[in-house]
């Protein structure tokens, strides 16, 4: 061969600071020295990192995006005057401080906060499922015929856990305590970019559009977590 030792795992984020159960095969190549020794440090320096960063190896949900609830208050949102943005509460856990990097954000408006403009009645269906579900599980098959739903995958999470693997498909989840789906913000943070992160281009799409945009959802729901990135960062220059 190229004289490369080969070595790969499958990683779980939420391990590594990430508010998501998002598990993903890292597979590293190295000449001269052991691929494993990649893994290792990774687990070894962990505890350090999370010290540097004043964060905890458990992070809920409601850790990384409670500042972030409507009921803080909406704006006109800035890149489409037709819609609603959220604002900054206060931030209320380390990860959210660590998101916002210092920045004194209060009462500002979120990058990407833009809301869903739901009808009545999809609220309605939505704080139904909200209080008749188990959180972080897929809605009964009872539920989906109640409301005549097709899609396979209508997730309300939980609070006080991290969430399940983000997709690309927004309106798989329901937010914890509000009945609508997430914001790009808050997809953003579930995944740990930090809010100094702007991003661009449309929001979602769908149909044939699908082939060629990469709307903000799409791009986050595909993104490897920037806070696991710098971990892994870390140790290949401690191999160095």
């Amino acid at each position: 061969g190229l004289g490369y030792n080969v070595h790969g795992e499958i990683v779980n984020f939420s391990e590594f600071g990430v508010p998501q159960k998002r598990q993903r095969f890292i597979l590293v190549a190295t000449k001269g020295k052991r691929a494993q020794t990649f893994f290792d440090f990774i687990v070894k320096n962990r505890a350090e990192f999370f010290k540097s960063k004043k964060i905890t190896d458990k992070t809920s949900l409601s850790d990384a995006i409670s500042d972030l609830v409507k009921k803080n208050g909406t704006q006109v949102s800035p890149d489409t005057k037709s819609f609603q943005a959220g604002i900054y509460s206060k931030p209320k856990s380390n990860y959210q401080k660590l998101m916002r990097q210092g920045e004194s954000l209060t009462n500002k408006v979120a990058d990407s906060h833009r809301f869903a403009r739901h009808r009545p009645d999809t609220v309605e269906r939505f704080q139904y499922i909200l209080d008749n579900s188990v959180a972080n599980l897929t809605i009964s098959d009872e539920l989906k015929k109640k409301y005549n739903l097709k899609k396979h995958t209508i997730v309300p999470l939980c609070e006080k856990s991290c969430t399940p693997t983000l997709t690309t498909l927004p309106d798989d989840y329901i937010h914890y305590c509000e009945p609508r789906i997430l914001t790009v913000r808050e997809y953003a943070r579930i995944q740990s970019f930090p809010d100094s992160y702007e991003f661009k281009g449309k929001y979602t799409t769908g149909g044939d559009r699908r082939k060629v945009d990469v709307p903000r959802y799409t791009q986050i729901g595909n993104a490897i977590p920037p806070l696991f990135s710098e971990q892994a960062g870390l140790a290949l220059k401690e191999m160095l």
